[in-house]
């Protein structure tokens, strides 16, 4: 095999990797002080 099929084949196999394992890896969760757990909206209010 040529130099440009091996570098196409190994861009294939990353993508298929990368999408493989896409749905093993967990969202990341937003904390703080408006809602706790249950992730109720948080309200800013400018004062003048």
């Amino acid at each position: 095999m040529d130099k440009y099929t091996k570098t196409v084949l190994t861009v294939i196999a990353v993508a298929l990797v990368l999408i493989a394992t896409q749905n093993t890896i967990t969202p990341a969760k937003a904390r703080g002080d408006c809602g706790g757990e249950s992730y109720n909206p948080c309200y800013v209010k400018l004062v003048n």
